[in-house]
């Protein structure tokens, strides 16, 4: 399974900017903390939503009941992005036994990418995060 969104930059300033709630409503605190670490965190900000849309691209079961914040975007020690799942979206992700989702993000003038690749079926050495939460919540 593929999803892919790709987005505006600007579109995700301006919502910034216009709405005070925007960014507590869709990203995590750890999410906010990482793309204001930036000396122009909007590109990260956008990345980071195009991944949210991208995971919600999935599969249909991704498309709705799921929660912004429930889809975090984070970076494993070698700088790889990740997602860290967690409720509704966690759930969904174990009832179609997804061993993992490997994540590309990119962006460049004015444009933000996100890739979602997920893998069906168990696998040895899949998404460390994704397992972490699995043995957390079980």
């Amino acid at each position: 399974m593929v999803g892919a969104d790709l987005i505006e930059i600007d579109r995700v300033r301006i919502a910034i900017k216009r709405t005070s709630r925007f960014c507590t409503r869709v990203f995590t605190p750890g999410e906010i903390e990482y793309c204001n670490s930036k000396a122009n965190p909007f590109p990260s900000f956008a990345v980071r939503f195009a991944a949210k849309e991208a995971f919600r691209k999935l599969h249909p079961a991704f498309t709705s009941g799921i929660k912004f914040q429930e889809v975090e975007v984070t970076n494993d020690p070698g700088g790889r992005p990740r997602y860290r799942l967690r409720g509704e979206a966690l759930a969904r992700v174990q009832e179609l036994n997804i061993a993992r989702i490997d994540l590309s993000l990119s962006h460049s003038g004015n444009y933000a990418l996100a890739v979602a690749v997920a893998i069906a079926g168990k696998e040895e050495g899949g998404d460390e995060d994704c397992n972490r939460r699995r043995n957390e919540e079980h």
